[in-house]
């Protein structure tokens, strides 16, 4: 994922006081920003060049360079329709907007995958004696989601709605395990104390979220980041939601995959039994 924005908005929400505001000065002036030196730009906005180079870093990018050239294919022309939803739309002009921005989080999350991510991501659950998903919140349609899914393969898996039983299950992981959390902000209090206790119990750790350096991003061994825009009457964590449902889908199918002779005998048993349930 090269594009400025789409960086910005899956690293913003730790960045200090001074690389917000020069997050904000780098929307606002793109054009201008992508052709300047780091000199030029620490006396435009009076931000030492030292944050300039460390807020970089902290967009995961290599060095100042790769930022300017992130802006500029950030500045160039776009057909996105990440717009604003007016109450003055007609319900298939909302139901249009709505539609398009959901493609536009797929395509944004879809840009910011690599197959190192996703292998790695996919081996540590084929690898795995038993899975633990997790959710909290709307988080937990994902973790939900995730657990219909993946009884469909070989991996044992787990799953539980309430709070105190998702602590349970997972104080039950090893590190012969692995668990899935999902987080949209990264930051919440319960979802962290459920990767404490997977870092404490060296449990490999996959963290679905929309904020790539949460606290919670950073206890985890992969993160794959889900990328949306927030609107007034939608928020981003909803435009989200149908992202992190695509990731979950591709851990799936990368997973019934790489266990696909067991996986078909697996689909197959819960076929027949479906099908004893319908007249």
């Amino acid at each position: 994922m090269q594009d400025f924005r789409l960086r910005l908005q899956a690293y913003q929400a730790n960045l200090s006081d001074k690389e917000q505001q020069l997050a904000q000065y780098l929307l606002d002036h793109q054009d201008a920003a992508s052709h300047v030196t780091i000199s030029d730009l620490s006396q435009a906005t009076g931000i030492s060049t030292a944050t300039i180079s460390r807020f970089a870093k902290n967009l995961d990018f290599p060095n100042f360079q790769a930022l300017k050239i992130a802006l500029v294919q950030s500045n160039a022309p776009s057909d996105s329709l990440f717009v604003e939803i007016s109450p003055d739309d007609s319900a298939t002009t909302m139901a249009h907007k709505i539609f398009n921005s959901n493609i536009d989080a797929l395509k944004a999350t879809e840009a910011n995958l690599s197959d190192d991510n996703l292998n790695a991501a996919s081996n540590l659950i084929v690898k795995a004696l038993q899975i633990g998903i997790y959710g909290l919140g709307a988080s937990n349609i994902v973790a939900l989601d995730g657990y219909h899914k993946f009884l469909r393969t070989p991996v044992t898996v787990n799953y539980a709605s309430d709070y105190h039983m998702q602590l349970m299950s997972m104080t039950r992981l090893t590190k012969r395990d692995a668990a899935i959390i999902v987080s949209h902000s990264g930051e919440n209090h319960d979802a962290l104390a459920l990767g404490k206790i997977a870092h404490r119990h060296h449990v490999p750790l996959i963290v679905i979220t929309s904020s790539a350096n949460s606290h919670l991003a950073k206890l985890a061994d992969i993160v794959l980041v889900s990328i949306a825009e927030e609107f007034q009457y939608r928020t981003e964590a909803l435009h989200a939601l149908i992202a992190q449902i695509s990731l979950m889908d591709t851990l799936f199918m990368l997973t019934a995959i790489k266990t696909n002779s067991q996986t078909a005998a697996v689909f197959e048993d819960i076929h027949k039994e479906i099908q004893k349930t319908r007249a």
